[in-house]
C-alpha cells in the first residue's frame, strides 16, 4: 500500500517542475514556438501562458488519475475479526453435512471476489503508470518548447531538447519501479471442463467476436504521443504513427473460433494471427487471466506459453502436444473449452 501511495505522489514530481518553471514566462516572449518544420525553424506558435497552462493542467489531471489508480490497485485481504463469534451447529466447521451444502456457493463467491480484485488490481497499476507517463510527458514538452525560445528567442531551435519529451514520458518507468510488484492473490482453479458429447455424425463450432476498448485506446494514444512529437519537428515520427493506427484497428476487434480445425485467432484486418490445429491440442480449460502474470495486454510471448491478453478476467487455456500453453481472454471460455475437448476425444478414438 505504502508503495503505492509513494508512486502515485512521485506522478506529481513533473507537476511541480512544469509549475516551478512557470517563471520562465517572465524572460520568453507572449508568443512561444510549438512547431518545427523539418528543416528546424519555428512555424508555429501558441500563447506563452496559454500552452503553459495547457501543460500544467495535464500533469494535474494526470497527479489525480494516478491517486484513483493507487486507490484501485490497492489490495485489502480480508483479515478474521478478534470478535468473531463461535461456531454454531450449522457452521462448517462443525457441522460437515452444512459444510457440503454451503461450502461450494461460499467457494464460486470466493473466487469471484479474488478474480474482481485481480482485475481491479491490474487495471489500477496499468493506470498508475500512464499517469506517469502523461505527467512527465507534458512536463517535457513544457521545458523542450521553454527551453528552445530561451536559448534563441529570435530563432528558437528545438533540436536535442526534443529528448525532454522521450525523458518525461519514461517518468513512467519511475513510478513502476516504485510501484514494485503487484501482490499475490489466489484465485480458487476453475473445475475441470468435461468434453463435449459429440455423435459420429456430429459436427459442432463456436464463434466469437471480442472488443478490447482499454486496448484500443492506449494504442490510439500512443499514435497520438508521436504524432505530437512529429508536428513539433521530428517528422520521421510520422512513419510509426500509422503502423500503431494498424495495430489498434488490429487487435481492438478480434475473432476467436474453434471447430475441428482447432483454435484460430483472426483480427479485425482479417490476419490470422493464432492458428492451433486440434492435433495439437492436449486438453482445453477454463482459468482466470491475470495480464501481469502473462506478461501485460496484447499478444504476449513468454518462455513455454503465449496470450492473448485484451483483458482481466475469465480466459481459454489450451494445453499443446510440446508442452507449450495458449490463453486467449474470453467471457465464456468454457463453451469453446469443452468443444474442444469433445473434438479432440472424437479424433483420439
Amino acid at each position: 500500500m505504502r508503495k503505492l501511495h509513494a508512486a502515485a505522489a512521485v506522478i506529481w514530481l513533473p507537476v511541480v517542475v512544469t509549475a516551478a518553471t512557470g517563471t520562465w514566462r517572465d524572460e520568453l516572449p507572449e508568443r512561444i514556438a510549438t512547431h518545427w518544420s523539418g528543416s528546424g525553424t519555428a512555424d508555429g506558435f501558441s500563447s506563452t501562458t496559454g500552452f503553459w497552462a495547457a501543460m500544467l493542467t495535464t500533469g494535474i489531471l494526470a497527479g489525480v488519475l494516478g491517486l484513483v489508480a493507487a486507490a484501485m490497485a490497492t489490495h485489502h485481504p480480508e483479515q478474521p475479526t478478534r470478535d468473531e463469534k463461535p461456531a454454531q451447529s450449522g457452521d462448517p466447521a462443525r457441522n460437515p453435512e452444512a459444510a457440503g451444502k454451503a461450502g461450494p456457493a461460499g467457494n464460486a463467491a470466493s473466487a469471484g471476489n479474488a478474480a474482481r480484485d485481480v482485475r481491479r488490481v491490474a487495471v489500477g497499476r496499468g493506470l498508475l503508470v500512464a499517469a506517469g507517463a502523461v505527467a512527465g510527458g507534458s512536463a517535457g514538452v513544457w521545458v523542450a518548447t521553454a527551453a528552445a525560445s530561451l536559448a534563441d528567442p529570435a530563432d528558437p531551435r528545438l533540436g536535442w531538447r526534443f529528448a525532454y519529451l522521450f525523458l518525461g514520458m519514461a517518468w513512467a518507468l519511475v513510478v513502476w519501479l516504485i510501484a514494485g510488484k503487484a501482490p499475490r492473490i489466489d484465485v480458487p482453479a476453475e473445475p475441470p471442463v468435461d468434453a463435449l458429447a459429440l455423435g459420429p455424425t456430429e459436427r459442432a463450432a463456436f464463434s466469437t467476436t471480442l472488443r478490447s476498448p482499454l486496448l484500443f485506446g492506449s494504442t490510439l494514444l500512443a499514435a497520438a504521443a508521436l504524432a505530437a512529437g512529429a508536428a513539433l519537428g521530428t517528422s520521421g515520427l510520422w512513419l510509426a504513427v500509422p503502423v500503431l493506427l494498424a495495430l489498434a484497428f488490429a487487435l481492438g476487434r478480434v475473432r476467436i473460433t474453434a471447430d475441428r480445425r482447432g483454435l484460430r485467432v483472426v483480427t479485425g484486418v482479417g490476419v490470422t494471427i493464432k492458428h492451433v490445429a486440434l492435433t495439437d491440442i492436449v486438453s482445453a480449460e477454463a482459468a482466470e487471466i491475470n495480464p501481469t502474470e502473462w506478461g501485460g495486454w496484447g499478444y504476449r510471448v513468454l518462455p513455454g506459453r503465449s496470450a492473448l491478453v485484451l483483458r482481466g478476467g475469465p480466459g481459454l487455456v489450451v494445453n499443446l502436444r510440446d508442452g507449450r500453453r495458449f490463453a486467449v481472454t474470453l467471457d465464456d471460455p468454457r463453451t469453446p473449452a469443452a468443444l474442444l475437448n469433445g473434438l479432440h476425444a472424437k479424433t483420439a478414438d
